[in-house]
Parts: structure tokens; C-alpha cells; sequence
């Protein structure tokens, strides 16, 4: 999640910010359109930030009702932000699987780790010693 999220808002807000000129130059919606869909854009670029914790997560989840709602300014943004919401609930259901795989991948690697001191203490091996028990050359 800690990658996938972000990504997700930043495209996001990059399609929200192209919706702009089609908003004002070929549905004819005026400025207002224009500053409500900056600040969505805006919203998500910053949210990208924040989404790396839990309550940026559901900062996320209501952007992606808003962007949706932006549906009634630019028509297409409707059908945008509900593939963009899938998309969202497809990082959201596997950024966590991601991240509970890269926690036990992490210590795994731990328990190896201590697992070869051990061993290596066991042999007499210090942190300078070679194979067969004795202090490597220093030089």
C-alpha cells in the first residue's frame, strides 16, 4: 500500500487536472469548474502524501467519491473515477497483502540472520575470523 496507493492518487490527479480544458473549453462550464476541479486535483496530489497511513487511506476513500461526484461537472469523470475507484480497491486489497508479505519477509530475514551468529558463535567464528576458526589476516 505504502507504494500503490500514491501512484494511484498522483494518476489520479493528473486525470482530474485534464478534465479542466474539457470542462471549460467543451462543456462550457465557466471558471468555477475550473477552480473545483484544481482543487480536486490538488486534494489528490496531496492526499498521495498522506496516504501512507491509515487515516490518509480514508482521506483516499473519500476522494474517490468526490472524483466520481466530478461526474457532474464533466460527465466522463463519472465513468473516470469509478475505474479509478476499482483500481483504488484493487491497491487497497493487495497493497495490504504486499505489505503483510513484505513484514514477514522482513522477519524472516531477521530470524536468519540470528540464526547464522548464533552458528557462528558456536564455531568460535568472531567477526573477523576465517573458516577454520582463525583471525583473518588484517591489512
Amino acid at each position: 500500500m505504502k507504494v500503490v496507493l500514491p501512484a494511484i492518487l498522483i494518476l489520479e490527479a493528473v486525470v482530474v487536472a485534464l478534465a479542466i480544458p474539457v470542462a471549460v473549453v467543451v462543456q462550457g462550464r465557466g471558471a468555477g469548474a475550473a477552480i473545483l476541479l484544481g482543487v480536486l486535483a490538488m486534494l489528490l496530489a496531496l492526499a498521495s502524501g498522506a496516504v501512507r497511513r491509515e487515516r490518509g487511506v480514508v482521506v483516499g476513500w473519500v476522494l474517490q467519491v468526490l472524483v466520481i461526484l466530478s461526474g457532474i461537472v464533466v460527465p466522463a469523470m463519472a465513468v473516470l473515477g469509478s475505474i479509478f475507484l476499482g483500481v483504488w480497491i484493487v491497491g487497497v486489497v493487495y497493497g495490504a497483502k504486499g505489505d503483510a508479505a513484505a513484514a514477514a519477509n522482513a522477519r524472516a530475514e531477521a530470524e536468519w540472520a540470528a540464526e547464522q551468529a548464533a552458528l557462528r558463535a558456536e564455531a568460535g567464528e568472531g567477526p573477523g575470523a576465517g573458516p577454520d576458526g582463525a583471525s583473518a589476516p588484517q591489512g
